[in-house]
């Protein structure tokens, strides 16, 4: 049983969209089972805390659209994907993520374009988008095959060193930076031909001096919120860096919002590349529903030691910054004259001290990646 009372969670105005709802619920159709125990254990907290904010009855864990109404707000683990499981209709009021029409929509893959206009892709495939980026994004290219691949990376390595990055991978995982012609292809070597052709794999230009900045919305019962801040690493108990947590600064409305922020111009870069991924996802891809939205801007220094922003990905899923989302919504419903909030998500290997004020999404050992801390506070 989760204590909310503990936390004083504060429920949203009658006057929101979720008087149009009958319940909250975990959605875990069958291929979305399993996972690591701590982003399960923090999918619950997440939910709970919701179904206190919106005064919404929290429903069991939902395995099939079938198996409830319309009316249900449903939060799965990953982003769904059209055609995959029960078809049954879901809306911006009954999703709490995001739904696209094909696999690779969901990935890394989107951020770059082809090697050229003849080059191997999945059905449904966008070139427009890349064209819509511009210079939102880093130079560097999608490949769904090894020889398109090993020719974008040699292309790359003209000018400097390339990153390979598996699409599906998180937490800044399953990224592998070559210097020359013979590490490239022993990455490629590695690629299973069946999944490159699924889903892709990214070749981009390496960037130094990094830092990544989160900007993104979520719109849930009627309100919604931006946020822009940076993220914060840490090192796994494989001595691996990796995603350890985000602070947000966030404030009532869309991406436009974040302009009133009097941000560094660095910063409002960020914003705008973010802003023009959005643009250009929905142009490309209009029939996705998305209702949480969170972009990875990275800022860096580029062979050339020049200093470029752009995006590196897109979560369209409640994520490891959610809990600090759902932190300024309970803020925001507590407060209605706030303009503006900050708040934070932390993740640590290990057993760690939690703030008096936060509230903790897991604190224990997870069988795959071993003890851990996550909890999400206000800041200001």
């Amino acid at each position: 049983m989760i204590d909310l009372a503990a936390h004083d969670v504060a429920p949203f105005p009658s006057f929101t969209n979720a008087r149009a709802l009958s319940g909250i619920a975990l959605y875990s159709p069958t291929n979305q089972r399993g996972g690591n125990r701590h982003d399960q254990a923090s999918r619950e907290v997440l939910v709970a805390r919701l179904a206190t904010l919106l005064r919404l009855p929290l429903r069991p864990e939902v395995v099939s659209t079938d198996d409830v109404g319309p009316d249900v707000l449903l939060v799965p683990r990953e982003t769904l994907v059209d055609g995959v499981g029960p078809q049954a209709p879901l809306t911006t009021t009954s999703l709490l993520g995001g739904r696209v029409p094909h696999a690779f929509v969901a990935t890394k893959a989107i951020t770059h374009g082809l090697i050229h206009p003849d080059a191997a892709c999945p059905p449904g495939w966008s070139s427009a988008m890349a064209e819509r980026l511009g210079d939102a994004a880093l130079d560097g290219y999608t490949a769904f095959c090894v020889a398109d691949a090993l020719e974008a990376g040699r292309r790359l390595l003209e000018t400097g060193p390339a990153r390979v990055k598996d699409v599906n991978g998180k937490a800044s995982l399953g990224q592998t930076v070559v210097r020359n012609a013979k590490e490239l292809d022993a990455v490629m070597a590695e690629q299973d031909s069946d999944e490159l052709a699924r889903f892709g794999v990214v070749i981009e230009e390496n960037m130094d001096e990094v830092e990544t900045y989160s900007v993104g919305s979520l719109s849930v019962a009627g309100l919604e919120i931006s946020y822009v801040g940076d993220q914060q690493e840490t090192v796994d108990h494989k001595g691996r860096t990796v995603y350890g947590g985000s602070r947000l600064r966030c404030v009532r409305g869309g991406l436009d919002r974040l302009t009133h922020l009097g941000l560094q111009p660095e910063a409002v870069e960020a914003v705008r590349c973010a802003a023009v991924f959005d643009d250009a996802a929905r142009r490309a891809y209009p029939d996705m529903i998305l209702t949480r939205r969170n972009y990875d801007v990275l800022a860096g220094r580029d062979v050339r030691r020049r200093r470029r922003v752009g995006v590196l990905e897109q979560s369209w899923r409640v994520g490891g910054a959610t809990g600090a989302e759902v932190a300024a919504l309970e803020a925001f419903a507590r407060f209605p004259d706030l303009l503006q909030v900050e708040t934070a998500t932390v993740e640590v290997y290990g057993k760690a001290a939690v703030p008096e004020h936060a509230v903790t999404y897991f604190s224990g050992v997870d069988p795959r990646v071993g003890a851990m801390t996550k909890y999400a506070v206000r800041l200001a």
